[in-house]
């Protein structure tokens, strides 16, 4: 049996992923139970099919936190894995293949109206399984870690890295919120334009597609305007980048080859892409669910390919003693970040204003097209971090363990 302190690992893997499935389950069964007159029926409005779907979510969330339960266990028991598995690349490619298969099921779901038992499981198979190629993809001919770091970086990928970057995300909204606040009640005009605010919120009707439109007429205002590409070009980015990889954060004191960081990176910005995508697409209309899945396998590249670069430079940096240097990259993938969220602001924005102008036909202006490039490099710029660095880390230096007998020792530590 491992000692007490070798414990502690499994024991908070534990705790986490059964946590994290109890929670899944309660989501599940408060969905179930809302809907429970009306699941009988095929025919659910938009809402009642975004309900499912997130109930739907749920239920995979608890069901890949299910192998790091089953690791913890073994763990605590003793039984630690130091089998790497083999790659999945050729197994995620051929889901890859069918997944164009899933796209085209979508577009029928869409334009036949089929029942939400057929709608629910398309559309989380049309986000999963980009995100599952991408991972594979990113980190095809290197070394895998062991199950239990792999499956316990997807657990807190998936559960407690989300929670952390949704609460300090809404602790920075409420600070921007007292601030405009502030500065709205030195204007002459106050008054008036909280009460327009007002009836903008209270016309919301929930749906992504209305909240981008509620935002835009916010954003109208150039005070407003300013603290959204704060929050969503600057401070989000940030908090993300720094947070999506969490688990690597609690595994730099044990031998990790940097190949690990790289690898265990890209699973926990999967795990990140996986709950956002899916979670943002099951919000949206029938009408563009097309356009929704393909940029939101697009965006998944940017999170995954961030979180590989940011697990990099960490255990590179951290072994090597350079601290300055990981905190300098975690910068740098938070203004990439930062760029393709502030340029797709810019784009809706560019979009709105044209489209409000009364045009029958929406027309791309220089603002427009000019972002769609910016975020063209972006996507670009990411893909070749993510090429080059598998490139180098399949030197066999690089993929050599730190210390294969320490390595062995504490690997009941995770």
């Amino acid at each position: 049996m491992p000692s007490a302190s070798k414990k502690l690992p499994g024991v908070l893997m534990l705790l986490l992923s059964t946590l994290g499935i109890l929670f899944s389950l309660l989501i599940a069964a408060a969905v179930l139970f809302s809907l429970r007159f009306q699941l009988s029926s095929p025919n659910l409005s938009v809402e009642q099919v975004s309900l499912v779907s997130t109930g739907a979510l749920a239920l995979l969330v608890g069901l890949l936190l299910m192998p790091a339960l089953v690791f913890a266990v073994r763990a605590l028991r003793g039984k630690i894995s130091l089998v790497r598995h083999p790659s999945l690349f050729k197994a995620a490619s051929i889901a890859g293949l069918a997944w164009l298969g899933v796209i085209a099921a979508g577009i029928l779901v869409v334009r036949m109206q089929v029942a939400w038992y057929i709608s629910v499981p398309v559309t989380l198979l049309a986000v999963a399984v980009p995100v599952w190629w991408l991972v594979e993809f990113s980190r095809r001919g290197l070394p895998r870690s062991t199950p239990f770091r792999e499956w316990g970086t997807l657990a807190i990928g998936i559960s407690a890295a989300p929670l952390l970057i949704m609460m300090t995300e809404i602790a920075m909204v409420a600070v921007i919120a007292v601030a405009l606040m502030v500065v709205f009640i030195s204007r002459p005009d106050f008054f008036a334009q909280l009460q327009s605010i007002t009836k903008q919120i209270e016309l919301y009707q929930g749906g992504i597609e209305q909240l981008e439109e509620l935002i835009v007429q916010l954003s109208r205002d150039p005070v407003i305007a300013s603290a959204l590409f704060l929050m969503i070009g600057v401070l989000a980015p940030l908090v993300e980048e720094l947070f999506k990889a969490m688990a690597l954060w609690f595994l730099l004191k044990r031998p990790l080859k940097v190949s690990e960081g790289f690898t265990l990176g890209l699973i926990s910005g999967g795990a990140f892409a996986l709950l956002e995508s899916g979670g943002l697409v099951s919000q949206i209309t029938p009408e563009t669910w097309v356009q929704a899945v393909v940029l939101r396998t697009v965006t998944g590249l940017l999170h995954i390919g961030l979180s590989g670069f940011v697990g990099y430079q960490l255990v590179r940096n951290w072994n090597q003693k350079r601290f300055g240097h990981a905190i300098l990259n975690i910068f740098g993938a938070a203004g990439l970040h930062g760029a393709w969220n502030s340029l797709a602001l810019v784009n809706s924005f560019s979009t709105a204003g044209a489209t409000a102008e009364g045009a029958v036909e929406f027309q791309p202006t220089i603002v427009n097209i000019v972002s769609v490039v910016g975020m063209a490099a972006v996507f670009g710029f990411i893909l070749y971090l993510v090429l080059r660095i598998n490139h180098t880390l399949r030197k066999p230096e690089l993929t050599a363990p730190v210390n294969s007998a320490s390595a062995e020792g504490s690997a009941s530590t995770g």
